[in-house]
């Protein structure tokens, strides 16, 4: 599912900072096309690019019959909209339920907006919207405390994910796996991200082992070596990978990060651009406050949340079941809504937690590649301030 923080990151970040550069000077309009819209491949194997947002309005018909009222129902559409183009991380999951659903209940086109998302083109939603390409882009807690110190000027302006949604993962059966230090001198299946190789370590020592392992990165065949046996664990997000493997007969296990001590992190969120903040900081306030009707909404009616991004997205989403059981896992687990009710919450010290955790293995480095001697003040690359409060 979303993995593009991973293998390509360091690629992606050079040429976010190249994309960057050129664009410096240039004073466009809210409307800049993509530079492609080939989507990739779904974990299902679909290569269609997903149906444009903006066209379907009609709520969903609830479990059972019914129609659920949406938050956005009883106020008509602005008589102007302004463009906002949503740059999406991969091909359209739950991790994009919320906008899907904002979308279809005229949340929207009420704060005179007209969404365009941009599906996954084999870029880095954080170049892309660095470079002014996109006003609002799909990334992740990671991407964010890697990119802000390298000198991409993106700003996290609201939590997708409240929390951990990874975790390690080996096949069920395998009995002698009962812990992660019984994962020293196995293989490990990952992506190529730089901070798979030090979470991994850490949660192993903390459970007494080594933290030695042999490393094969395949990317989205991960899944595959491990249910195969040719390697023994990974690293899912638990729900979409992991729901999918259980309907796929290929239960897994898992040990979940927070058990050895692993800082919580907000595993994806959103971003826009230093200068959106600065220069447009009304319409991130009004894209924000739309947004967060539609997630509050598919926290409280997550199968007909699910509903929504199916409709939207039938050639991309072809198992039901996988997106209406992700959707309700989501919700059920409180990974929507943070402390104070609402989508979107960031908390500078949860962020600040687990960015130093990156800080302290070594990974963090400047525009120049070189590694950081002192940590930043994370709280930068932030902003709480955008959403309602």
């Amino acid at each position: 599912m979303t993995r593009t923080f991973r293998g390509r990151w360091f690629v992606g970040l050079l040429a976010a900072l190249a994309l960057v550069a050129a664009a410096c000077g240039d004073d466009d309009d809210d409307t800049v096309a993509s530079s492609d819209t080939t989507a990739a491949p779904a974990a299902g194997g679909d290569t269609t690019a997903p149906a444009a947002a903006g066209g379907e309005t009609t709520a969903p018909a609830a479990a059972g019959g019914g129609i659920a009222a949406g938050p956005c129902a009883d106020t008509p559409a602005a008589t102007e909209l302004t463009t906002v183009k949503l740059q999406l991380d991969w091909t359209p999951n739950t991790n994009h339920t919320g906008f899907f659903v904002a979308d279809a209940l005229g949340c929207y086109a009420q704060a005179g907006i007209e969404l365009e998302i941009l599906p996954y083109s084999g870029g880095n939603a954080d170049e892309i919207v660095a470079s002014g390409q996109a006003d609002f882009g799909v990334s992740f807690h990671n991407s964010i405390s890697l990119a802000g110190p390298a000198g991409v000027p993106i700003v996290g302006v609201a939590a997708i994910l409240q929390k951990t949604a990874e975790a390690i993962a080996v096949k069920a059966d395998r009995d002698e796996i009962a812990s992660p230090k019984d994962l020293d001198g196995l293989t490990y299946a990952g992506f190529g991200g730089p901070q798979e190789v030090p979470v991994l370590t850490a949660i192993i020592q903390a459970d007494g082992g080594e933290g030695e392992f042999e490393v094969v990165t395949l990317n989205t065949s991960a899944y595959e070596a491990v249910y195969n046996g040719d390697a023994d664990f990974t690293i899912p997000f638990t729900l979409w990978e992991g729901i999918e493997a259980t309907l796929n007969n290929e239960p897994v296990k898992y040990f979940e990060y927070s058990d050895y001590g692993l800082p919580n992190q907000y595993s994806v969120m959103l971003v826009t651009s230093q200068d959106n903040i600065a220069g447009k900081a009304d319409l991130v306030k009004s894209f924000l406050a739309a947004s967060q009707k539609g997630w509050d909404y598919a926290a409280a009616n997550p199968q007909e949340a699910g509903q929504i991004l199916l409709d939207a997205n039938p050639s991309e989403l072809t198992n039901t079941e996988l997106v209406l059981q992700s959707a309700q896992a989501m919700a059920d687990g409180g990974y929507l809504l943070g402390p104070g009710g609402h989508w979107g919450e960031i908390d500078p010290a949860i962020f600040s937690g687990y960015s130093q955790f990156l800080f302290e293995a070594g990974i963090i480095s400047d525009a120049d590649g070189n590694p950081l001697d002192a940590a930043p003040d994370w709280t930068q690359y932030i902003n709480t301030t955008l959403l309602p409060a």
